[in-house]
């Protein structure tokens, strides 16, 4: 359970990380945005890292319960599919607009891409079984095609309403072939 201090803490450092980038930002800086005393924040975490990887726990934690919140509703698999992919993607599409995030994403000794693709794995898995239930033929294949097509979407848009027009086209065109 996150208290409101380390929700602070959470806040001011994903701010700065989106606006400044990992390396530039300090513990220091972090202390300030949040309004608390840096022997309070170090009470906490032991350095920035330990912070890096809190607040991508914190953004793994939303996305997961956004997309069961979406994945939940009632409704037809391709309404709720569609809703859990533009939320999403969506989101990640917000994060992508920081020039800073690629280099957050693949920093060596943090490397928190690895605990995207974990989220990307349960997604998959939750799609694919939703798919089968639902009676598709190759739902593995389809997941496959639906993910890859929301990913290249997501990086390639213009705007969040792209990405929701667009993840909204390729899961209905998909999903409404033959089954």
């Amino acid at each position: 359970m996150i208290d409101q201090r380390q929700n602070q803490i959470l806040s001011a450092a994903k701010t700065l990380f989106f606006e400044r980038g990992l390396r530039a930002t300090t513990m220091a800086a972090i202390s300030d945005v949040a309004g608390i005393a840096k022997p309070t924040l170090y009470s906490r975490y032991k350095d920035k890292n330990a912070i890096f990887q809190a607040v991508i726990a914190s953004i793994l934690d939303e996305l997961r319960a956004l997309m069961d919140e979406k994945f939940s509703k009632s409704g037809s698999v391709e309404d709720r599919l569609t809703a859990a992919l533009v939320a999403k993607y969506c989101v990640v599409f917000d994060m992508l607009q920081s020039p800073h995030v690629a280099q957050m994403m693949e920093d060596k000794v943090l490397y928190a891409g690895e605990a995207f693709e974990k989220l990307n794995t349960d997604v998959a898995k939750r799609i694919e079984g939703m798919l089968s239930e639902e009676g598709y033929t190759n739902p593995s294949e389809l997941t496959h095609l639906i993910l890859s097509c929301a990913f290249g979407i997501h990086r390639n848009a213009l705007t969040r309403e792209n990405v929701a027009r667009d993840i909204t086209t390729v899961v209905h065109s998909l999903l409404t072939t033959p089954k």
